[in-house]
């Protein structure tokens, strides 16, 4: 028989006759073997955890640790236990040879050994072997193709989500734009169209019209410029706050103090039309935030809940602290809020059905909620049509964290 294998294959013969070594030794090195050999079980296994042979020709009657013994123990070695193992032994029972397989042995031979059955024996095994092997790898490849295969397809869809939610974006953007555009030209008109005629009754008949008339258009003019400039001031800071670019500088702050600051200030343009009070719980909160966000919030709602109050309605804010968080509760005697208006309360240029001809954007709220955002703060809505309304900001209450060096 002309069989060879087709890459040098090594082979351990263990036998504990040295003449049946020399002549298996001389047989499989002809047909190309590397040729291993030991006369002892415990020698084999020793041998087989660092030559690692490509199979092993295994004696059972044996000095020592016996065929079997030394079988079961290169079984339960992970680095072992996948060399195929062939009994030679002189034993031909049936017993025996059931034990040698339950071993994990994956052949038996009897002596006298022929030694073209045994070159077959060993060839076949080895190309089980390889054949195994191979299998083994392609299906550890295609495993990995499949692996592969199923993250390129999550890694489509992501991008596959990412980009519906830029489309979603961009139209979102271009609406508002579109909206931008078409609020500024209709909130423009008014006052412009106020400007162009107090300043052509000044300009016409200035000669005729006495200090306080005179008086009285410029003050018109004013308040129609400072309507202008706060409503692209609005618009400014929305678009900002839309394409994520509006700035958050925070500070260490006192907000008792800043808001009760900032009620001072906005009691002047108040005057005597309304009621304002203002309470807080606690005597300092310190805070972490961004005043101007901060001065953004307060005014707005503080500024709807005058322009949508009557003459003499009481607007009260109050401060107080609980949980960690600082609340901020606004609440008027206005008109209110249904609860159909509520559910869209907080987007761009929406305002509720009842506002009637009360002037406004839209702006203003949903400029509170970016302010409340960029502060990870949450806010609330409870109102009445014809009682009134309170919004409730919850922001949580962080301090800068100074590191001292030794």
């Amino acid at each position: 028989m002309s069989q060879k294998p087709s890459e040098k294959e090594s082979i351990l013969i263990v036998d504990d006759t040295p003449t049946n070594l020399e002549v298996l030794s001389d047989c499989f090195n002809h047909f190309g073997f590397e040729i291993l050999v030991a006369e002892d079980g415990e020698s084999a296994i020793e041998k087989v955890e660092y030559a690692q042979p490509d199979i092993i020709l295994l004696d059972v009657l044996m000095p020592g640790i016996d065929g079997f013994e030394t079988c079961r123990r290169l079984k339960s070695n992970a680095l072992t236990q996948d060399i195929p193992v062939i009994f030679m032994t002189a034993l031909a029972d049936t017993v025996d040879k059931v034990r040698g397989f339950q071993l994990g042995a994956v052949d038996y031979i009897t002596k006298p050994i022929q030694y073209k059955e045994v070159l077959a024996r060993v060839n076949t095994h080895l190309t089980i072997r390889n054949l195994t092997k191979r299998l083994h790898e392609q299906n550890s490849h295609l495993q990995q193709e499949i692996c592969d295969r199923k993250q390129a397809e999550e890694h489509m869809l992501r991008l596959q989500t990412e980009l519906r939610e830029a489309l979603a974006h961009e139209k979102e953007l271009s609406e508002l734009k579109s909206r931008i555009i078409s609020t500024i030209s209709h909130e423009y008109r008014t006052p412009l169209t106020t400007i162009a005629s107090s300043a052509e009754i000044l300009q016409t008949y200035h000669h005729k019209l006495d200090e306080a008339k005179r008086l009285k258009h410029f003050q018109r003019i004013q308040a129609c410029v400072k309507h202008m400039t706060d409503l692209v001031s609005d618009v400014l800071f929305l678009s900002r706050a839309e394409f994520e670019k509006q700035e958050f500088q925070p500070k260490d702050l006192d907000l008792v103090s800043f808001f009760r600051d900032l009620v001072d200030d906005l009691k002047i343009g108040v005057s005597d039309t309304h009621q304002l009070n203002f309470t807080s719980r606690s005597e300092s909160i310190p805070f972490y935030g961004d005043a101007k966000l901060l001065r953004q919030i307060l005014t707005n709602l503080f500024s709807n809940a005058i322009k949508y109050s009557p003459d003499g309605g009481q607007v009260s804010i109050l401060l107080s602290c609980e949980n960690k968080q600082a609340i901020l509760q606004v609440s008027d005697e206005g008109i209110g809020i249904s609860p159909e208006d509520q559910e869209q309360l907080f987007e761009s240029f929406n305002r509720g059905t009842n506002v009637g001809t009360i002037a406004g954007t839209g702006l203003g709220l949903s400029i509170v909620k970016k302010c409340v955002e960029h502060h990870s703060g949450q806010i609330a809505v409870e109102s009445v049509v014809g009682i009134g309304t309170t919004f409730t900001v919850r922001l949580p209450i962080t301090t800068k964290v100074v590191s001292v060096e030794d």
